[in-house]
């Protein structure tokens, strides 16, 4: 037998409404209509919600380990970034919710940081679920509002290391010859769950097709990653619909014409996969190389490299293990195009904060920026 349905916030106000005008004004009708109706099991009450300990609290003096475990950042990192970052000193929410940005900025971390229920997290801080998820919403909002041409294209961190950029490239592929590489491209996906139709969609709307991917056969987002030598991700440009072809994403972001546009970074180029096709400012494997010809030791010394870009995209997906749980990725749920921006930028925080940045530095050998490089203060 099924189920009676659960009912939502507007059928259920309109059950009583209706109940109350049948019971003419008499409450003592109304409260027995309603017993019969639950009775007879013709919907079903919301399960109770878990008892959250409003005792616990934000712990600002949490000891170092712990809160690289839980935050991906020492306390007194969050203080320094919430302050590079430029943001206010209380973040308020449109229902009249004001958090101190440290703590806001904590709570955002700490949600993005690994795939538990916003229970766990509202628990740890003493704040109700719907706070906690409200307080997260306003925090990426005000930070991609406020940086984010410093994550879709940091031109000017570009034009600041191009040279030493080059110079890097040069060495780890040591082919003489490229004087010009200064950055990889390409791009990766962000699995979600699949979308349900919407209610006032058009007729042949179908949005669970605009968003599935038949490579991997899932319902995903595509991003856009442009990626240094020094371990930054100096470019994410998206969402963009899972179905749409790496090409398409270029011509999209239109990070090209910012490039031939550039007096410095027009005499640069980026090095991508055969999908992209080479152009000015964007080269890529010789097709169709001979075994043992000088254009297949090309295609073999820059394959090595430009695989960099790749670590980038596991760099994010890492520190910030939520991003990875698809169940929780809801198109029209929940901002998660907001959350991969802000995860992008925090990723790249944490490597300037780093004395060695991350993988791809080190294995380039060149030490990542300060963080007010990065943020454009110097």
């Amino acid at each position: 037998m099924a189920l009676p349905p659960i009912l939502t916030s507007e059928e259920a106000v309109a059950l009583i409404t209706r109940t109350l005008e049948q019971s003419r004004g008499d409450f003592d009708v109304f409260l027995d209509m309603m017993e019969l109706l639950t009775q007879a099991k013709l919907f079903r009450t919301r399960p109770e919600k878990p008892i959250l300990s409003y005792n616990n609290q934000f712990d600002g003096m949490v000891a170092d380990s712990t809160a690289i475990h839980k935050y991906r950042f020492t306390i007194s990192q969050i203080e320094l970034l919430s302050h590079k970052l430029r943001l206010p000193a209380w973040i308020p929410t449109p229902w009249s919710d004001k958090v101190e940005v440290v703590e806001a900025l904590a709570i955002t971390c700490r949600r993005l940081a690994e795939p538990c229920r916003l229970y766990s997290v509202a628990n740890e801080v003493g704040r109700s679920v719907e706070a906690c998820s409200r307080i997260i919403r306003a925090t990426v909002e005000a930070i991609v509002k406020r940086w984010r041409s410093t994550i879709t294209t940091n031109t000017r961190l570009l034009v600041l290391r191009s040279e030493m950029y080059a110079q890097a490239v040069q060495k780890k592929c040591g082919l003489s010859g490229v004087r010009s590489c200064i950055a990889f491209i390409d791009g990766t996906k962000q699995y979600i769950s699949r979308p349900r139709p919407r209610k006032g969609g058009g007729e042949h709307e179908n949005l669970q097709r605009s968003v599935y991917n038949g490579h991997p056969r899932r319902h995903c987002l595509n991003w856009q990653g442009i990626t240094t030598p020094d371990g930054v991700i100096v470019s994410m440009f998206g969402p963009v619909e899972g179905r749409r072809h790496d090409s398409t994403m270029l011509s999209m972001s239109r990070v090209l014409d910012v490039m031939q546009a550039d007096p410095v970074l027009c005499k640069f180029c980026l090095y991508g996969d055969p999908a992209y096709g080479c152009r000015q400012c964007l080269c890529c494997p010789f097709p169709c190389a001979a075994p043992g010809s000088p254009e297949a030791a090309f295609n073999s010394a820059m394959s090595s490299v430009r695989e960099a870009v790749e670590w980038s995209f596991h760099l994010v997906k890492d520190l910030w293990a939520y991003l990875g749980y698809h169940k929780k990725m809801q198109v029209r749920k929940s901002p998660i195009g907001l959350f991969w921006l802000v995860a992008t930028l925090l990723t790249n925080c944490h490597t300037c904060l780093k004395p060695h940045g991350n993988q791809i530095s080190m294995y380039f050998d060149m030490a990542p920026p300060s963080l007010e490089q990065y943020l454009g203060e110097l």
